[in-house]
């Protein structure tokens, strides 16, 4: 069974709490790994479902 608790694990960090800002780069850099890059399509989804059902969490990552 898919969790959000289990991903966090899975990432090593908790999106919504901690949050990961990545420095803007002015090339691209693929030396750099997604964190989210073992995730199977499956948790990738529930991630997604979950992050937007609690979207008003995510105020860290609201431009102003």
């Amino acid at each position: 069974m898919i969790t959000y608790e289990g991903i966090c694990k899975k990432i090593g960090f908790d999106p919504i709490v901690e949050g990961k800002r990545l420095e803007p780069s002015e090339f691209e850099d693929d030396s750099r790994e997604s964190p989210f890059k073992n995730l199977s399509i499956e948790e990738l989804e529930f991630l997604t479902s979950y992050l937007i059902k609690n979207k008003h969490k995510l105020k860290q990552y609201i431009i102003k």
